[in-house]
């Protein structure tokens, strides 16, 4: 009887694998192409997905961010002039840059973009999930919705979104500190729009997270204190 179980368990557990995989749509960009940034050299791929252009991988463009000095020299927690402090030893700063691109405040996300392209809005990421499957009730919601959306955003092939785990970073300015977060098991991407009355005293943004073990995607607004990596986003371009 505890085989048989077992068994059903493992049969069960199969079956939700495969439909997560077998059950998304095939969704293709109906256009690609690449762009390459005239203020630093960088080029990225670019999709189309409904009325949209979205870059196909996060935003390097800027001040290094463990070069950054955050209104005061990034220190340890004795006080010595660091880079940025990681969890974990031997972290190679410059492999997670090229990797996953640059990391940003959101006042620097509001300007880090390209002429031509822009930090999505809140409502640019809600049209991004609806093209990808997401009912429009839904995607105006807060917390983990959309299932399979998450899993169309990081396909390389299919949508060729290539979405990223690539943590954040919180930030500490008494001593100036940041520690990098959760590489590898969320993603974490800054939008342009402020929460309205959110009633606190201080402002919140909304933001995108998804999480390695989830097909949903996060929506819900942060205060300023954390760095979020950035995909830019223009309206299509006619053809």
């Amino acid at each position: 009887m505890k085989k048989h179980l077992i068994y059903i368990c493992i049969l069960w557990i199969v079956s939700i694998s495969c439909s997560n995989d077998d059950n998304l749509p095939n969704i293709r960009p109906s256009a690609t192409g690449e762009y390459t940034d005239a203020r630093d050299g960088n080029t990225y791929q670019w999709v189309r997905l409904g009325k949209q252009e979205w870059m196909a991988s996060n935003l390097k463009y800027g001040t290094l961010y463990y070069e950054n000095e955050y209104d005061g020299p990034l220190a340890d927690g004795y006080g010595d002039p660091r880079q940025v402090i990681a969890h974990g030893l031997g972290f190679d700063f410059e492999v997670d840059f090229n990797e996953h691109g640059n990391l940003y405040t959101w006042e620097e996300a509001l300007a880090a973009c390209p002429e031509g392209w822009r930090l999505p809005t809140d409502e640019d990421w809600q049209n991004l999930e609806t093209t990808l499957g997401m009912s429009a009730v839904t995607a105006a919601s807060k917390g983990w919705r959309g299932k399979g959306v998450a899993s169309l955003l990081r396909q390389d092939e299919g949508t060729g979104l290539g979405l990223q785990l690539a943590g954040n970073a919180s930030l500490s300015r008494v001593p100036v500190r940041l520690f990098l977060n959760f590489l590898k098991e969320f993603g974490y991407y800054w939008t342009a729009t402020e929460e309205e009355n959110n009633g606190l005293q201080e402002t919140t943004v909304f933001y995108r997270k998804i999480f390695g073990s989830r097909t949903t995607v996060y929506r819900d607004a942060a205060p300023l204190n954390i760095l979020m990596r950035v995909r830019c986003v223009r309206d299509a371009q006619k053809d």
